[in-house]
């Protein structure tokens, strides 16, 4: 059972499920406590137990530890289980007994001692054995409560505020012993005595928890790395309902393969005794194969197998996500069906295998050891793919085998080659470890942290594991999520300069939150108040913590950069080539990887060393390291640019902290906001630049509030907002307008678009068809509607002077008053005055009551206006006009059924009898006039003016949808939409059906707020519609329909802006919805600074240091006047100099040319954002788009290299339309994320795939990465031969006429597979490929695709640069 609680060094919050998050209050205890059970009454005890008499003492690297529960009803206790071994590769097993369960809650929370309140407790205690109290880290007073197992911990821990009662009784077992790497033991032998009554096997050692010692002990592990293939005809295998036919492991210590094979019960191909044509990777490989006549025989056998050479580790390559488990779940299926114990619990050392929803299989007693996460944790940079065939081409030059058809197919028919197939899949994961050292690097984290192997590679585990390490004996730690969370804002990134410059600087603000903690000596225990009397440190919110003793923050940054140091120095003294060199350059590796997640998790709020107040200061401190770095570039006279927004007015879609759906402008929502800071300083500039991510912005947190945004896979999400940010511009923006919606951006904005099913940004410009969001993701269900909390918070101010005169008026206020029925409007004394107006308090959608609040604010939206002191001085109320008195009479009623002591009256209105109204026709826009008197409901009371304002806005320009009407159930939305038609919608469609007329609409508004959001809740209702807007009557119709129809090119119009504009941080998908047709947007947030470029190297490295050490001078001051400090951490660095430095398309995707790099002269291409680096394009598309970049970066004449790249690309473009690049080069690689059979909309990868299955016998389905190619033409010859060879026949297989009728696209992985019928479509593959990626980057060069292919020229490059 894996610690699943932090997990990444970026992203701590994407972790598995936490345990005290587990939904069902069952799984959270088993979570915490393993696979024991049962209620007991006591904890076996020790004094009593019976322990073999010592024979000395065993030293042993600790390879496992878990635990099990024996004895039953009152008798039942825990037993730890550590598994070892000796220097010299001896297994032990360790049977621990009286290591109690326990946590810690507050002791001035207990009325009585929890023992006699709860049966599960059987102690609790103040002190420990010195005499010293129990305390938190913030100096609390606790209570240690020993459960009876640790299930019991699991049950009763919420019945308490509670400290460290998350922590997995094995990890409790390491952290209160002290262990790191091994333990020393005293050798207490079952079995050297008659009296063992035990099941454990012979030499087993049992002690009493006294007696075991923390050591330093080393020895190997004994590995078992194991790879199963399945029968996939018929899919994706899943939950062990294909048999495995074969598997091949490999044993670390008898360095031995062995290959099994379960015969084919219908096969005819000839089983083999051994792999003579084999070629391996290493030299000498030797493999054993062994047959077997079924399935249980082979599966028993292997079984036994691991009994016997008892490996500590078993691994493989997507290990825990499929083999491990399928092994499982094919083990349970088979067991059912066969006489032999086919048990999964025969796996484990101590007979007990534990699985769960969440988290892979636990074996108790050995390592389940994933090697795929296990190296990209140690991978830098993101590679292109991470199935084994590519990182074994990528470390050892060597892929899979090849092998046509099913798996099931070559087992029946070639069995040898699917054991070839099978071992070299095996032999790749050895030989990767080998080459990695993958194993052994995460053993030396586990030792350096003092956790279980499995957890070391989840960095935020790991460091979990290491901070309660260093707090245990000092004070307890709050259990994890318990603390109250407030956002921390982190994280450098670099954004870069638009355009190509000569000689660009970086400069990096290392670790700034860290470095911000160690400075001020911040976290919970160190904080302190005014009446402190000793030296603080004071952070710039007034936060003050204590200077001496160190935090223990700051202690563990401290131990872990001076251990660090100490594993360097000694790692130098050696040869680089000498076994010592790679021990403690392994060593100092895994302590950076503990640095490195320590640093990453300091902001989370699930940190246990996460405090409300000190994040605050922390970030506080940050903030004014930022400013002042940038007030000191300002000195050297560096100029600030900024990046990409969107106006004030755009509405966009946000969830509030109540989960209630908002459509708002997103001024309205930055006010709502509050305070915040910024992000990591990084400085960037040509010849040497200083820069801030946030510097001159407007930064402010919104706790709670999510947006809804657009997942890489194209679904709908709620992402939490990190920031709301705001900053003035002076310069133009633009809007654009199409059917699908609108929004107001500045030009550098980035649009979400969709190219061929890929999500991509896209400036205004660029834009051919905005993205619309697909849908929106469930909500809650609102049932009650609380008025007072809609319009609590306004008021009205007045001058009351009835009693002393004008002259010596009083200020008063009116405001929202409420009890537990009734609302209502004025002073808190109203209520008691005999007939107040007053609206009900709580309304119950699914009532009358509820039915008349959706009917009112409908038609108070369409037809309606509202009278407070912000439109007027006196005669405060709302009225709803419409020309059907009986419509009126209806609504009057419902008023009167919300409102008490109020009067409601129908009166005629005196505005003009005729009206015009214009609709849209295929022929163009239609009128027509007619005679409409109309009447007017007149709702005269000041509350009715607030109900409205507050529930749906006002004036006609202000109305809004309520966000508790997209939490409504579907009828009550019904209800709401048909009272908006019946106001201002048109149901009539000349040339239509009535029926179509009955399912469609047209709604006009001039409220762009209540055009988003109709326009947002026909999206969550999945009703198609577009949106017009009409620039004469500056309106929005939006009319629903069945099916798009293609449309006209946005319209792109240039708005003159002075003032603010405003962005939208939403974590993981960096975009955001406006919500006029859910358009999606991207953001981004960024900030440079520019010096003269007119230097040369060594000038621009001068200067670079000069700035650096500039810098650095001043922040001495900063500590000592800001902070109280007379010492700190804070240094910035000058990092690297780009040469030339190259930005095309838009922000985030940028090149340069590295000539200078940490102290050393460097030749490097450093290249960011550009689709080259991803795994999903065609390799034409990575080679063609690497040389134009690298050509571009690396020339010395800007006129030279255009002219290079064009004569470059004119020869691509020829090869690649005349047939002169292979399939291979030009195919388009795509992921197919789940099975096929289960997509409702295929897209031309799934299409391709499911084709390719059916016609050419490949085996793609999910987690395949097939190429897609697509087609000009099939010749007939093709249909001709499956119909005659494969009985196909399009009137009965829909697939194959499908793709007879169209065959455009085709999936493959080798060359070989495609027939030679199929012609491809090279100038759509040409498009797909290359139009799109080259073009964003020859745009910069003042060059177009069109040009470069049809060989004519534009003019004009001297204007652009």
């Amino acid at each position: 059972m894996t610690q699943s609680d932090l997990s990444t060094f970026s992203s701590p919050e994407a972790d598995a499920a936490d345990p005290a998050d587990a939904t069902d209050a069952d799984d959270a205890a088993a979570v915490v406590a393993g696979n024991g059970g049962g209620r007991i009454s006591e904890v076996v005890d020790v004094d009593d137990a019976k322990f073999p008499d010592s024979t000395g003492t065993v030293e042993l690297m600790v390879t496992q530890v878990d635990y099990t529960i024996e004895g039953s009803g009152r008798e039942e206790h825990p037993i730890i289980h550590v598994f070892g071994r000796r220097a010299d590769g001896t297994h032990e097993h360790v049977r621990v007994l009286g290591f109690e369960p326990y946590f810690y809650v507050p002791t001035d929370s207990l009325d009585t001692p929890p023992e006699e309140e709860y049966d599960v407790v059987v102690d609790s205690r103040e002190t420990d054995p010195d005499g010293e109290p129990f305390e938190s880290i913030r100096g609390e007073k606790l209570t240690k409560v020993i459960g009876r197992t640790p299930r019991d911990v699991g049950e009763i821990r919420d019945e308490f505020d509670h400290y460290e009662a998350d922590i997995l009784f094995p990890n409790r077992f390491l952290i209160d012993k002290g262990i790191n790497s091994g333990i020393k033991v005293s050798e207490r032998r079952l079995g050297d005595s008659g009296d063992d009554d035990s099941d454990d096997e012979p030499n087993t050692i049992q002690v009493p928890h006294t007696e075991v010692v923390a050591a330093d002990v080393d020895s190997d592990l004994r590995v078992n790395i194991f790879d199963i293939e399945v029968d996939d005809r018929r899919g994706f295998p899943e939950d062990g309902e294909e048999p495995i036919v074969c598997l091949t492991s490999y044993d670390s210590f008898d360095d031995q393969y062995i290959a099994w094979l379960y015969e084919a019960p219908d096969g005819d191909g000839e089983i083999p005794n051994d792999l003579p044509n084999y070629d391996p990777y290493a030299d000498h490989l030797a493999v054993e194969v062994r047959t077997f006549d079924s399935e249980a025989a082979m599966l028993d056998a292997f079984i036994d197998y691991i009994d016997d050479t008892d490996p500590d580790l078993v691994s493989g390559w997507n290990f825990e996500d499929f083999d491990a488990p399928y092994f499982l779940d094919r083990l349970e299926v088979v067991d059912k069906r066969t006489d032999r114990d086919l048990s999964v619990d025969r796996l484990s050392r101590i007979d007990e295998v534990w699985r769960s929803g969440w988290g892979g299989p636990d074996i108790k007693g050995r390592v389940v050891f994933d090697l795929l996460y296990g190296y990209k944790r140690t991978q830098f940079t993101e590679l292109d793919s991470y199935r084994l065939d590519a990182v074994g081409e990528l470390e050892l030059g060597v892929g899979k085998e090849r092998y046509a058809g099913d798996i099931g197919d070559l087992w029946e028919d070639d069995p040898t080659q699917l054991l070839e197939y099978n071992l070299r899949d095996v032999e790749l994961c050895v030989e990767i470890d080998r080459k990695q050292g993958l194993i052994d690097f995460w053993d030396e984290v586990r030792k350096f942290v003092g956790c279980k192997l499995e957890d070391a590679p989840t960095p935020g585990d790991a460091v979990d594991q290491y901070v309660l390490h260093k707090a245990y004996g000092k004070f307890a730690l709050p259990t994890k999520g318990q603390q109250e969370s407030e956002d921390f804002e982190g994280g450098a990134v670099f954004d870069p300069i638009t355009g190509v410059r000569e000689n660009i600087s970086v400069l990096d603000l290392k670790s700034l939150y860290p470095m911000c903690m160690v400075t001020i000596n911040a976290g919970p225990e160190t904080k302190v108040d005014d009446d402190y009397e000793g030296e603080t440190y004071r952070a710039p919110n007034g936060t003050q913590f204590r200077k001496e003793p160190d935090g223990i923050m700051r202690e563990m940054v401290d131990d872990l950069l001076s251990e660090r140091e100490e594993k360097k120095k000694l790692r130098d003294q050696h040869d680089p080539d000498s076994d010592e060199y790679v021990i403690y350059n392994t060593q100092q590796a895994a302590i950076k990887v503990i640095m490195n997640s320590l640093y990453g998790v300091t902001g989370w709020d699930r940190f246990r060393l996460y405090d409300k107040e000190g994040a605050a200061a922390v970030t506080a401190t940050g903030r004014e390291v930022i400013d002042f770095t940038e007030t000191v570039a300002s000195e050297l006279d560096f100029e600030v640019a900024y990046g990409d927004s969107v106006t004030g007015d755009r509405p966009v879609v946000v969830r509030d902290p109540d989960g209630i759906v908002r459509v708002l402008p997103i001024q309205d929502l930055f006010e709502r906001a509050t305070a915040s800071t910024g992000d990591t300083v990084v400085i960037t500039a040509d010849g040497g630049a200083v820069g801030s991510a946030s510097g001159g912005k407007d930064r402010r947190r919104l706790d709670g509030w999510e947006a809804l945004s657009l997942a890489a896979d194209g679904e709908p999400e709620w992402q939490p907002i990190q920031q709301a940010i705001r900053h003035e511009v002076d310069k133009p923006v633009v809007n654009l307008q199409h059917k699908f919606g609108e929004s107001t951006t500045t030009r550098d904005h980035s649009y979400v678009v969709d190219d061929d099913g890929e999500l991509v940004e896209t400036p205004p410009d660029d834009v051919d068809e905005p993205l619309r969001i697909p849908g929106m993701p469930a909500v809650d269900t609102v049932e009650t509607i609380d008025v007072y909390e809609v319009l609590d918070g306004y008021t009205r101010e007045y001058e009351d002077g009835r009693s002393v005169g004008s002259e010596d008026a009083a200020t008063k206020t009116k405001r929202v008053h409420a009890n537990e029925e009734w609302v209502w409007f004025g002073h808190d004394h109203h209520n008691e005055l005999s007939k107040p107006v007053k609206v009900q308090r709580y309304i119950d959608i699914d009532s009358e009551d509820g039915a008349a609040l959706l009917r009112l604010l409908a038609a108070y939206i369409t037809e309606g206006s509202a009278s407070t002191i912000e439109t007027t001085e006196s005669r405060f109320g709302a009225s709803i006009c419409e020309s059907r008195e009986a419509w009126l009479e209806g609504l009057r009623s419902d008023y009167y059924r919300l409102f008490e002591n109020t009067t409601a009256s129908v009166i005629a209105s005196d505005s003009s009898g005729e009206r015009t109204v214009e609709y849209e026709t295929s022929e163009g826009s239609q009128s027509v006039t007619y005679d409409d008197a109309t009447y007017k409901l007149q709702l005269m009371s000041e509350l009715a003016a607030v109900f409205f304002r507050e529930f749906a806005g006002q004036t006609s320009r202000g109305k809004r949808v309520p966000g508790f009407v997209f939490n409504l159930p579907a009828d009550a939305q019904d209800l709401f939409i048909d009272t908006l038609i019946e106001g201002d919608g048109s149901r009539e469609f000349p040339r239509y059906t009535d029926e179509y007329c009955e399912r469609h609409f047209d709604f006009e508004t001039t409220s762009r707020e209540l055009a988003a959001g109709l326009s947002m809740l026909l999206t969550q209702r999945e009703q198609k519609h577009s949106l017009k807007y009409r620039d004469a009557k500056d309106s929005y119709t939006i009319r629903t329909c069945d099916a798009y129809r293609s449309g006209r090119d946005p319209v792109l119009t240039e708005v003159d802006h002075d003032g603010y504009v405003y962005d939208l941080s939403v974590a993981d998908n960096e975009n955001f919805v406006d919500g006029v047709g859910g358009v999606v947007l991207h953001n981004t947030d960024s900030v440079m600074l520019e010096l003269d470029s007119e230097v040369d190297k060594a000038e621009a490295i001068e200067q670079s240091f000069e700035i650096e050490e500039h810098i650095n001078s001043r922040y001495d001051d900063f500590a000592s006047d800001e902070l109280n400090a007379a010492e700190h951490r804070f240094q910035i660095e000058f990092e690297k100099l780009y040469r030339r430095f190259f930005q095309a398309g838009r922000k985030k995707r940028y090149a340069g040319h590295i000539i200078w790099k940490e102290g050393k002269d460097v030749d490097d291409i450093d290249i960011t954002g550009f689709e080259y680096k991803r795994s999903d394009i065609a390799p034409i598309t990575k080679r063609v788009q690497k040389e134009v970049i690298e050509t571009i970066v690396t020339g010395d004449d800007l006129e030279a290299d255009r002219e290079e790249v064009r004569e470059y690309l004119t020869t691509v473009i020829e090869e690649f339309l005349n047939g002169e690049r292979s399939v291979e080069e030009i195919g388009i690689p795509g992921g197919i994320g789940k099975r096929l059979d289960a997509y409702e909309t295929p897209t031309a990868q799934v299409r391709g795939a499911q084709y390719a299955n059916l016609l050419l016998g490949t085996n793609f389905d999910r987690g395949s990465k097939p190429k897609r190619l697509y087609l000009e033409d099939v010749h007939s010859s093709f249909f001709r031969r499956m119909e005659d060879e494969k009985g196909l026949d399009p009137r009965q297989d829909p697939l194959y006429g499908e793709f007879k009728r169209d065959p455009d696209v085709i999936c493959f992985e080798y060359a070989d597979q495609l027939p030679d019928e199929f012609e491809i479509d090279r100038e759509k593959m040409l498009e797909k490929t290359l139009k799109g990626p080259i073009s964003r980057v020859i745009e910069a060069l003042d060059m177009s695709w069109d040009e470069i292919k049809t060989g004519q020229t534009q003019t004009g490059l001297e204007q652009y640069w």
